[in-house]
């Protein structure tokens, strides 16, 4: 995408964010943000770029809750072009069409909801909606939102800005309490760990993970027979440490904060609506910073952040959930042996998943990140995905606890609500 396009979006974004601070009527605050736009794009254009950051690609009413589908084209923002557009090429499933090298078409059906094609388009075609407006509604109008920061949050909003000035950053706009996904990690790490010595005793080939990257569960589930049933059932640790906050405070609602747009789609699957109310990127959070004048390196109170273990933090790149699971493992199990492999990339793991169909990998546990990196590599993140990785794992270093299995937080919250929370799903 354009560094021009980029700004535009941005902009936008706070504009957003700006006015639904002040105004509760989602469509005044279209109005507003449209009178805001002036003349900067054509008419058409504004107003399908502003519908999308308030939730919608369709005229009428805003609506007060985001739903399907997530990814759509702006037509008025393509200029064709054509067959080599960065958007066709970087999707992996062929959901893009470009015919008579007009504007892209996206097949639905096809789509992992990856959002790798928004960022691969140049002219910012390709448009995800946002739910800004939504969640700052949501705190105003209920005293108890919790913001729950995806592993990847470290590093992404500068590298004076600390861990723990992002979390008084987000108490700042109005958040009742900020938990790291990262607990959540640790709790689906031991059950992970759990389901992948279930299986290897009884004798099953693989396990296949990644249960934080929804693209690829739902890319593996379409390999039918053999593959699809060595998928793990986990929800997510997103949808996880959700249900445990709302199991724990009743009056919770819970916004999910982090470099995905597939965990939009992820969050409104039937099975699964209950846990998380909204979802954010790292883009559309600094984009209410800056609607809201917080300069997060001017932070002086810094609320500090003691949820996950070193091994919950690394879920952000590519080989942490691996080398999570097999540290469980071998606490648990010292006898079974892990031959992990990870898929790089949604085309790396197209690769391993065509391998493991002909019977010629050599592993029993695979790991599967559709971003390059891992989600530090995230359409939404804010930073290079090598930046991301190192800030993750500084981070990481910094708690007390190295291993999931140690967590005792986890341990209690787990130990509370079990036997109400379920963290199973067949259905990404």
């Amino acid at each position: 995408m354009k560094e021009s396009v980029k700004k535009l979006r941005r902009e936008i974004y706070k504009l957003v964010a700006e006015h639904a601070r002040k105004l509760d009527n989602l469509q005044d605050v279209y109005t507003a943000v449209m009178e805001s736009i002036g003349d900067k794009l054509s008419r058409e254009e504004a107003e399908a770029r502003v519908r999308a950051a308030l939730g919608t690609f369709e005229k009428g009413a805003i609506p007060e809750v985001v739903d399907f589908p997530f990814i759509s084209v702006i037509e008025k923002a393509c200029t064709g072009h054509g067959q080599d557009c960065g958007c066709k090429i970087a999707c992996e499933p062929k959901a893009i069409e470009v015919k008579d090298d007009k504007s892209p078409a996206i097949d639905l059906d096809k789509c992992i909801s990856c959002g790798l094609c928004i960022i691969a388009c140049p002219e910012g075609a390709i448009a995800d909606k946002t739910e800004i407006a939504q969640t700052i509604n949501l705190i105003k109008k209920n005293p108890r939102v919790y913001a729950v920061l995806a592993p990847a949050f470290a590093g992404q909003f500068g590298p004076e800005v600390s861990e723990e000035q992002v979390k008084s950053g987000l108490l700042m706009l109005g958040f009742y309490d900020v938990i790291e996904v990262a607990l959540g990690a640790d709790m689906i790490t031991v059950k992970e760990a759990e389901e992948f010595i279930r299986r290897m005793d009884r004798g099953d080939e693989f396990m296949i993970t990644s249960c934080c990257c929804p693209p690829f569960v739902r890319l593996a589930k379409s390999y039918r027979g053999k593959i699809e049933g060595m998928v793990s059932d986990s929800v997510s640790p997103m949808v996880a440490i959700a249900r445990f906050i709302k199991a724990e405070d009743k009056d919770a609602k819970v916004v999910f904060i982090g470099p995905c747009i597939a965990k939009k789609t992820e969050a409104k699957l039937p099975e699964l609506k209950d846990a998380v109310d909204c979802v954010l990127t790292f883009e559309e959070l600094a984009a209410i910073f800056e609607g809201y004048k917080i300069n997060l390196a001017e932070i002086s109170v810094r609320m500090p952040i003691t949820d996950a273990s070193h091994d919950g933090r690394i879920y952000a790149h590519t080989g942490g959930v691996t080398s999570a699971i097999v540290s469980s493992v071998k606490s648990m199990r010292p006898d079974i042996e892990v031959k992990a492999c990870q898929g790089d990339g949604i085309k790396e793991c197209k690769r391993i998943l065509d391998a493991i169909e002909k019977g010629t990998l050599d592993a029993n546990f695979v790991e599967g990140m559709a971003c390059v990196g891992g989600c530090v590599g995230g359409p939404g993140a804010l930073i290079p995905k090598e930046e991301g990785a190192k800030a993750v794992d500084a981070f990481a270093a910094k708690s007390s606890v190295k291993e999931a299995i140690n967590n005792g937080t986890a341990k209690i919250l787990y130990g509370k609500h079990k036997d109400k929370v379920k963290l199973e799903s067949h259905r990404m």
